[in-house]
């Protein structure tokens, strides 16, 4: 077997399933862990790698048993060239897969994991399979992140890991430098066309200040001008020297504090004014409404002395209630004259129907002569007159119409009362001065020429407000012009900045250039390596398909398929196919037209080819193989154990299956019992974790 390292035993707790420590001697043998899923065989695999590299299967994965009071551990001790080294990891508290390695020798001296162990390296062969490499030194030691695990193994058995290593960066450099470029090109157009527009709107503007300028003068104004101005103008306003804490103030605080000042004296002066002005408003509406309110009064006083004129006319010295007595009496004799009168015509109509000489009366009941019955009766009738009627129906109207101009005169002298209480308020809401000029008999000439003196003394306060608001604005004018001549000093200010940015941006538009231009160096770099890896591998590959695809027939078999080529085309990136020597016409295939054994045993063709090759750069170590047998039929079960015993003459062999039967059958018929080590995990607990039966010679 070449030099390398061998694993002696392990030692695991708290990884995973282990939630008691197990401690396994493997005595530098090949060891196959072989049972059921779920017991433990994974975590043991996964145990030793996590051990060697600290790497985990998946990114944040959990390998921390939550029922492990202690530390994640595990403990491996490796013989290499005749020396025992003690190698520990332990899992930092808290992290995700994070931790922390210590490497020993018998002596128990800590040393230096990468002097004793330089450039382990470790290469995934797909789900479940691991290989251990020591690869040639190099500084490069980051590998490009978009391989496949064999085009990793091929580039490391051909000690072109690094090459492919440099180029990939270079592609992934040279994809974000054309990403920057492209940004920065963006953003510097951007910004100078940003700048550009600026620069002309500022200048707009200053032409437009220019061609009517805010300032008297001819000359341009600077700012000490400017603010010399705005100091004389808060004097003029205030009438006082400005605070001295302006003493240094820009021109715009300047144009604040004055504007400040202009509302107050404008508030100070012009509201005691407009006070002024309210108060003889309120004193003249005041007296006008008294005036209309005695002119209604003096007419209501009228209408009521007019109606009654007429009530006294009608009633003729009697008064109202006489001349109701009078109706009434007169409605009650009509009344009773009426019904007698129906009395005597009903007993004429009865008479009338009676033809007899003799009748009774049909009032008294005593018997008379018809005829003389009748014409006194008939006397009686005649004697009845309209004229009771007419004169009742006069005096009825008479006093209709007395009740009328009596109810009429009632509500003239109802609204004469409030009228009168009304001027009676104005008069106590009057001015005392108002008042007290009155007299109690109100004269209009007297209320017209206080009305008129209110008046006056109203467009006196109103020429004055104006005056007031005349010189107001144009005090605000000449703010208004210094405000102006502010904004030209800062457009000034700002055009002065721009200018200077602007020809700073230059010198960056210079670096750019140069950006660009090393990305072109970079690229011509790319193409170079680039060209010198793709005539390496062309010159390589032959070799390697033939090792490749003399692995694969054996491990194999297949009736057709028995060659394995790596294309030419996409070269230097690695693309396997598979093709029949049987074909004359040459033509490859995508692996994906194999079977799910052929699939499977691909998987594993590189590691056997590899791990065995005298010419190989790098040198294997170890090889970890989870459940290598997955969609493997009886015959290839067998074909593998037998590759496997031949790859175990070169390298340390750790196989998880579950296929006890077939490996317990064929493990004695291709290994010395000597060389390997049965592991079978039996069972799972949730408190003692995996229970191992281990089975030396």
């Amino acid at each position: 077997m070449k030099k390398g390292f061998r694993i002696q035993t392990l030692a695991i707790e708290g990884f995973k399933g282990f939630t008691t420590r197990k401690e396994i001697d493997l005595k530098g043998c090949h060891t196959f862990l072989l049972g059921q899923n779920g017991n433990g065989k994974s975590s043991i695999i996964e145990a030793i790698r996590w051990g060697l590299f600290g790497s985990v299967g998946r990114p944040n994965e959990i390998i921390a048993n939550r029922d492990y009071s202690k530390r994640c551990r595990v403990d491996i001790t490796l013989m290499s060239e005749g020396k025992k080294l003690n190698l520990r990891r332990t899992l930092i508290q808290g992290a995700s897969g994070g931790s922390d390695a210590i490497l020993t020798d018998e002596h128990g001296e800590e040393l230096s994991i990468r002097d004793i162990m330089p450039q382990l390296d470790s290469v995934d062969a797909g789900e479940g399979m691991h290989i251990i490499f020591s690869p040639q030194s190099t500084p490069l030691r980051r590998r490009p992140e978009d391989l496949t695990p064999f085009e990793r193994t091929v580039f490391n058995h051909l000690g072109l890991t690094h090459p492919q290593a440099l180029l990939s960066q270079l592609d992934s450099f040279l994809n974000n430098q054309e990403h920057v470029e492209k940004n920065l090109g963006a953003e510097l157009t951007a910004t100078r066309q940003k700048v550009d527009t600026q620069i002309g709107e500022l200048n707009s503007r200053r032409g437009n200040i220019l061609s009517s300028p805010p300032w008297d003068d001819d000359r341009t104004p600077s700012v000490a001008d400017s603010e010399n101005k705005a100091r004389d103008l808060i004097i003029e306003i205030t009438g006082k020297q400005p605070d001295p804490s302006l003493s240094g103030a820009s021109l715009n605080a300047l144009i604040d504090n004055g504007e400040d000042a202009l509302e107050d004296r404008r508030d100070q002066d012009q509201g005691g004014l407009k006070i002024k002005k309210e108060i003889f408003v309120k004193r003249r509406n005041s007296l006008e409404e008294l005036r209309e309110i005695e002119k209604e009064l003096k007419i209501q006083k009228s209408q009521v002395q007019d109606l009654q004129s007429q009530l006294d006319a009608m009633l003729e010295g009697k008064s109202l209630d006489e001349l109701r007595d009078s109706s009434k009496k007169m409605r009650e004799a009509t009344d009773a004259a009426e019904l007698r009168h129906q009395i005597v015509e009903r007993a004429i109509e009865l008479l009338n129907r009676d033809q007899k000489d003799s009748v009774y009366c049909p009032v008294c009941e005593v018997e008379h002569h018809r005829q003389p019955l009748r014409s006194a009766l008939q006397g009686t009738a005649s004697r009845h007159s309209d004229d009771a009627n007419s004169r009742l129906n006069q005096l009825e109207s008479w006093l209709k119409k007395a009740e009328e101009l009596e109810h009429g005169a009632q509500r003239l002298r109802n609204e004469l009362a409030e009228t009168e209480q009304r001027a009676n308020d104005i008069r106590a809401d009057l001015d005392p001065d108002d008042v007290q000029e009155l007299s109690d008999q109100v004269n209009m000439e007297q209320l017209d020429e206080m009305i008129k003196r209110c008046l006056n003394r109203e467009s006196s306060i109103k020429d004055q407000i104006e005056q007031k608001e005349s010189w107001f604005g144009a005090i605000k004018s000449r703010l208004f012009n210094l405000k102006e001549e502010g904004k030209f000093h800062q457009i000034q200010d700002e055009l002065i900045n721009l200018q200077q940015s602007r020809n700073r941006f230059k010198e960056v538009e210079k670096a750019y250039q140069d950006l660009v231009s090393f990305g072109e160096s970079v690229r011509i770099i790319q193409q170079a390596v680039e060209t010198c890896l793709k005539e390496r591998l062309e010159k390589d590959i032959p070799g390697v398909s033939e090792n490749l695809s003399q692995v694969f027939v054996a491990l194999t078999r297949h009736p057709w398929f028995d060659r394995l080529i790596i294309a030419r085309d996409p070269l230097p990136k690695l693309e396997l196919r598979v093709a029949s020597s049987q074909d004359s016409s040459g033509t490859s295939h995508p692996t994906g037209v194999l079977n799910g054994q052929a699939e499977s045993a691909l998987d594993l063709v590189p590691y056997f080819a590899f791990s065995q090759a005298d010419n190989a750069p790098t040198e294997v170590y170890l090889v970890l193989l989870d459940d290598p047998t997955r969609a493997f039929d009886e015959e290839h079960t067998k074909i593998l154990v037998k590759r496997l015993a031949d790859l175990g003459h070169y390298v340390q062999l750790m196989v998880a299956s579950q296929e006890t039967a077939r490996f317990r059958e064929l493990l004695p018929k291709n290994f010395e019992q000597s060389e390997y080590v049965i592991v079978e995990p039996t069972r799972w607990s949730y408190h003692d974790g995996p229970e191992l039966e281990i089975e030396y010679e």
